[in-house]
Parts: structure tokens; sequence; C-alpha cells
């Protein structure tokens, strides 16, 4: 009997170890993302134009700005995510901060033109266009996507003038600030 039950034992562990039928299941996973939309730049906006001499031989503005160390315009690489950003440039005059009340007949203040341009995806270009001249910001939509490529936004300045066309400048440093923004589309 003992051995009876012991063969009895060792038949159930076999079927006990035999495999169950192989079964399979499936199914699927869901991956998904965003991106914001924002514009940047690798070295910002920023930069620097030397005018050089601002006065031609007798002492009024140059207006081409013919003496300039480097050349009128600068180039920047943006990228944005978004389809049609906006473009800003908002010019300062120059001012000779040294000389708070110029003489009559002088000025401390050159007024200039300030043109950022922006390459779009599909070609052409848009323009801000923003005078020293009057207060606040010039923007434009883009109308596309910026061009995916170097350089896809230049500022140029040009027209050189003064308030009162006749007016001398007064002899000192200049200086003046371009605000450049490139925003996403919203």
């Amino acid at each position: 009997m003992k051995k009876l039950l012991f063969t009895a034992l060792l038949a159930g562990s076999a079927l006990a170890a035999v495999p169950a039928a192989a079964q399979s299941v499936s199914g699927n996973v869901t991956v998904t993302g965003t991106v914001a939309a924002k514009c940047t730049s690798a070295g910002g906006l920023n930069g620097s134009i030397n005018l050089g001499e601002l006065a031609v031989a007798d002492g009024k503005v140059n207006p081409t700005f013919s003496a300039n160390v480097g050349g009128l315009s600068r180039s920047f690489t943006v990228t944005c995510t978004s389809a049609n950003p906006q473009i800003s440039v908002d010019a300062s005059a120059l001012v000779n901060s040294a000389i708070v009340t110029p003489t009559a007949g002088y000025t401390n203040t050159v007024h200039y033109t300030a043109t950022m341009v922006a390459s779009k995806a599909a070609g052409g270009t848009t323009s801000a266009i923003d005078t020293s001249n009057v207060a606040g910001a010039t923007t434009a939509l883009v109308g596309d996507h910026l061009a995916n490529a170097p350089n896809n936004i230049v500022l140029t300045v040009s027209n050189g003038n003064t308030t009162t066309a006749t007016d001398m400048l007064e002899a000192g440093n200049y200086s003046g600030v371009i605000a450049l923004t490139v925003s996403p589309s919203a």
C-alpha cells in the first residue's frame, strides 16, 4: 500500500510539472508629448553697431552714417516653434548725456531709423521699421513660420537726422539702444 501511495504521489507530481498551454497577451501604449510656442536665439538678440563719427565737416549729422565701423546691419538666428511670430523693434535716439541743455543752434540728440527684417519659411520677408523720434515700438506679424536658417533676423540702422535739420551736433559721446523682440504667436 505504501508503494501504491508513493507511485500515486509520484504520478501526481509529474502531472503538475507539465507546463500549461502557452497564452499571449498584447496591447498598445499611447505615447504623447507637447511643444510649447516659443522663440529662442542661442546668442540672444544682443550686439552693437558703431556709427563712428556722427557729424560731417560742417558739424551737422551724417545722414548715411558713412563713418560707421563694421557695418550698419547685424544678423541673428532665431528659432520659433509657432507659425506667424511677431517681431518688434524700438529705437531710442542717440543722446550725448553730458550735455543737459544744448546751446541754441546745437543738439545733443541724433535720430535714426531701425529696420528689423524677418525671413519667412516659404520665402520673402516681413519688416518692422521704427524711427527713434517717435515713442514706442513698431511690431509686425511675420505671416509665416520664420525661415529655418541662420541669420533669419536682420537689423539695419539708417537715415541719421536731427529734430532741426540745421542744428550742429554737440561734441561728445552719443549712445542709444534698439530693443528687439521676437515672440511666438498666441
